[in-house]
C-alpha cells in the first residue's frame, strides 16, 4: 500500500490561488513531461510488453491532459510559458539507482508511483478548496482521479517485473526519503 509520509501543508492551496497562471503553467509542463518519461520508459524497456502497452497509453494520456491545460490556460488569455527547473523532481532523480539497468527500471517505477501519488493529493486538493461553480474544480477531480490510478499502475508493473518484497522495500525507502524532500523545499505554485 502506498501512503505518503507527509501531507502538503494547506498553506500551499494559498499559494495556489494567489498564483492560478503559475500553477497552470506549471501543471501544463509537467502534463508533458510526463507523457515524454512515459515514452522513454517504453523506448529504453520494448522486450517488456505489458510495461510498453501501458507506457505508450499513459503517455497519450497524459498529453491529452497537456492539452486541455494548454487550453485552460488559453482561456484565461494566457500562454504557456517557459518551463522551469522542478526542484522536487530534481531531488526525486538523485534517488535513483542508474548503476544498473533493473534496480534503475524498479526504481523509476516505483518513483513514479510516490509522484502520482503526490500528484492526487494536491490535484485533489485542488479540486475541494474550488467554489463548485468553478469549471477547474471538475477538471481537477478528474485529474486526481487519473493520478490515483497512474500511482497503482506503476506499482503493478513494478510487481510485475520484480519480487514484490523488493519492490515493498523500495518503496518504503523512498518514501521517507520523499518526506525528507518535500520537508526541505519551499512552498510554491507548482504541482511538486
Amino acid at each position: 500500500m502506498l501512503r505518503l509520509r507527509s501531507q502538503t501543508p494547506s498553506e500551499w492551496i494559498d499559494i495556489v490561488r494567489r498564483d492560478l497562471p503559475t500553477f497552470l503553467r506549471d501543471h501544463a509542463h509537467n502534463e508533458r513531461k510526463v507523457s515524454q518519461s512515459a515514452l522513454a520508459l517504453a523506448k529504453d524497456n520494448p522486450e517488456r510488453v505489458e510495461l510498453t502497452d501501458a507506457m505508450v497509453d499513459l503517455a497519450a494520456e497524459e498529453l491529452d491532459h497537456f492539452r486541455q491545460v494548454y487550453v485552460r490556460l488559453r482561456e484565461r488569455g494566457l500562454t504557456l510559458g517557459f518551463d522551469r527547473p522542478d526542484p522536487y523532481m530534481t531531488a526525486m532523480r538523485k534517488l535513483m539507482r542508474k548503476h544498473d539497468t533493473d534496480l534503475y527500471l524498479l526504481d523509476r517505477l516505483v518513483l513514479f508511483s510516490i509522484i502520482e501519488a503526490r500528484g492526487f493529493e494536491r490535484f485533489h486538493m485542488m479540486a475541494e478548496a474550488l467554489p463548485e461553480d468553478d469549471p477547474l474544480k471538475a477538471f481537477y477531480r478528474d485529474v486526481a482521479r487519473d493520478e490515483a490510478l497512474h500511482r497503482v499502475l506503476f506499482l503493478k508493473l513494478a510487481k510485475l517485473y520484480f519480487p514484490e518484497a523488493d519492490v515493498d522495500a523500495r518503496l518504503d525507502e523512498l518514501l521517507e526519503e520523499e518526506a525528507k524532500v518535500l520537508a526541505i523545499l519551499p512552498l510554491r505554485a507548482s504541482v511538486h
